[in-house]
């Protein structure tokens, strides 16, 4: 049992290395710093630590086990030692960052959708290297907001799992919720989203030219929500964790 869950851990950190790489900002020396180091923690991690059964189920806890071992590698005073736990404790973990989604129902959602939205901004970068880069300059927006959405919707929060039966029931569902980016709060914007999903929906039956209308009264819907931090009254109240 101790293999199979440190087989999962593993297989985690593989993800989010990966995710981490795909959203890399290439003209970023800062970033490509940052990458370089995820992945030397990477390879400790998968290399050279050695787990304790109670280090793997701890990470495995969070959503993206990488980057809080990142953290815990920066507050780390210990010379000859990488306490895990001891460490997650002392950068307040669990109230930062947040945590995996529960093995139900839900978590079968959750990984549903992460592969919607892994397979929709994967195959817009396939399209787009086809382009003009006339092209590529006019949609340079577009393409920003979509990995900044990506980029949220994978590490700063989690939907409730109506927010995401409704969002998988688009063919592109990451480029339908960004396009009413960029957010300040990637979690108030989704609520919102939701509760105007009637809207959303018949945005794509409107023609064109009333359809930029009513996506200008959504992002408005979700610049005002953001700052009033109004809960959506169909569904139970979820807390995004503070980054």
């Amino acid at each position: 049992m101790e293999q199979e869950t440190k087989r999962m851990l593993m297989e985690r950190l593989d993800d989010c290395l990966k995710v981490h790489a795909d959203l890399l900002d290439s003209q970023d020396i800062g970033s490509i710093y940052e990458l370089q180091d995820l992945a030397q923690l990477h390879y400790y991690l998968k290399v050279e630590h050695p787990f304790t059964p109670a280090e793997v189920e701890a990470l495995l806890s969070f959503q993206d086990p990488l980057e809080v071992a990142r953290w815990c590698k920066e507050e780390n005073t210990h010379a000859h030692s990488f306490p895990i736990c001891e460490l997650l404790n002392e950068i307040r973990a669990y109230e930062r960052f947040e945590p995996a989604p529960k093995q139900d129902e839900s978590s079968q959602t959750f990984a549903r959708f992460r592969e919607a939205l892994a397979s929709d901004y994967f195959g817009f970068r396939e399209q787009a290297l086809s382009w003009s880069r006339e092209r590529l300059f006019d949609a340079a927006g577009e393409i920003a907001a979509l990995s900044d959405t990506f980029g949220a919707l994978l590490s700063k929060y989690t939907p409730v799992k109506e927010e995401m039966d409704f969002f998988l029931q688009f063919t592109h569902p990451l480029q339908i919720i960004s396009r009413y980016g960029p957010f300040e709060d990637i979690g108030q914007a989704m609520k919102t989203l939701y509760a105007e999903r009637e809207n959303l929906i018949d945005e794509a039956f409107e023609p064109p030219a009333e359809r930029s209308s009513l996506r200008e009264r959504l992002q408005v819907a979700i610049r005002e929500s953001s700052r009033m931090g109004v809960p959506d009254p169909d569904k139970k109240p979820h807390h995004e964790k503070e980054r």
